[in-house]
């Protein structure tokens, strides 16, 4: 298959992924005030795998194994982002279960 095919099927594909990279950089925009720390790792971890999606479709004709390495960085870059957001959303319900055991210690006082 030509370079040139196989970058343009991942340029639809990457143009096809609106539905999660927008709302993501909804989240994003939105700011720390109104959105826990964990939903805004996950959105940029979105962000950057479907950013690694559009340079990949860039890069691809230009041949070579350039796309390779720019695939695997933008992958362990999404991963080690989506990691953060899963241990910062396990922080966030450990904090909220001790706010709400002291909620109810104050109650029952």
């Amino acid at each position: 298959m030509a370079s040139g095919v196989l970058a343009l099927g991942v340029a639809a594909v990457a143009l096809a992924g609106y539905v999660w990279y927008v709302p993501a950089l909804l989240e994003l925009r939105a700011g720390a005030a109104d959105r826990p720390r964990s939903c805004r790792s996950a959105a940029a971890a979105c962000l950057v795998a479907w950013t690694t999606v559009a340079l990949t479709a860039v890069v691809l004709p230009a041949g070579g194994p350039g796309w390779l390495v720019l695939g695997a960085a933008g992958a362990a870059g999404s991963v080690a982002l989506r990691v953060r957001a899963a241990v910062q959303g396990r922080r966030e319900v450990r904090e909220a279960a001790g706010e709400w055991a002291e909620l109810h210690q104050v109650k029952k006082a």
